[in-house]
């Protein structure tokens, strides 16, 4: 009877990550796909580093939530189509800390806060909002950038559309050292394109598979 109550209870905590992702990319006019499409690299690329089960499930809580904290940007600032002012990039740089702010006190998320809020940290110590750098910043978050970057830049965008996959590692080996973690950025590149492959363009329904197949392999279940 535990154990039926311990799946149970994991399998709610799972979906309730799910739901809370996909609330913030309906926010943002998007489908989920993406942050169905970055679980499911984060799964893989965790696999790739040997990172035990605890810092992937870390990892992957992360990639769903990681950007929680625009739920408390205002509309006029995470909707706007044109460029932002210093001043509305100020505030839209606020939603890493926003979103940690939200998940540190709930004890099921809170191996995701790294991801969450360093995951628009740079190597070179120029990200946000801490300005770490180097080794400072959480493993799982420097992996996370890589992973982030990637499928915005493969995935069509209301600005731009989806660049073919030799550019999209190109344009992650140039900011090997400055953006990025030269040697994750080295270990993704030679795991993306079979990834890509399986996924890219996909919608939620078609990502699912895959994500349930790591979520046995890493929470148990």
């Amino acid at each position: 009877m535990t154990d039926d109550i311990d799946l149970r209870l994991l399998d709610q905590n799972v979906r309730t990550a799910q739901m809370l992702g996909h609330a913030v990319a309906l926010r943002d006019h998007d489908t989920g796909a993406h942050n169905m499409r970055v679980a499911f690299y984060a799964g893989l690329l965790g696999e790739a580093l040997e990172f035990d089960r605890l810092t992937i499930q870390g990892l992957m809580k992360g990639a769903f939530l990681h950007d929680v904290g625009k739920i408390a940007i205002p509309d006029s600032i995470l909707l706007k189509p044109g460029r932002l002012t210093d001043e509305e990039f100020a505030e839209m740089r606020r939603h890493p800390g926003l979103g940690a702010q939200l998940l540190e006190d709930l004890s099921w998320f809170e191996d995701a806060v790294p991801v969450v809020r360093h995951h628009h940290e740079r190597f070179n110590g120029t990200g946000y909002p801490d300005g770490l750098g180097g080794s400072n910043i959480p493993v799982v978050a420097r992996a996370f950038a890589i992973i982030d970057v990637f499928d915005a830049l493969v995935s069509d965008r209301p600005y731009k559309q989806a660049f073919p996959l030799d550019k999209a590692v190109a344009l992650l080996g140039a900011g090997a050292g400055t953006q990025f973690d030269t040697g994750l950025v080295s270990v993704f590149v030679r795991i993306a394109p079979p990834l890509h492959e399986k996924v890219s363009g996909q919608a939620p329904m078609e990502v699912q598979p895959h994500l349930e197949d790591l979520r046995r392999r890493h929470f148990g279940a």
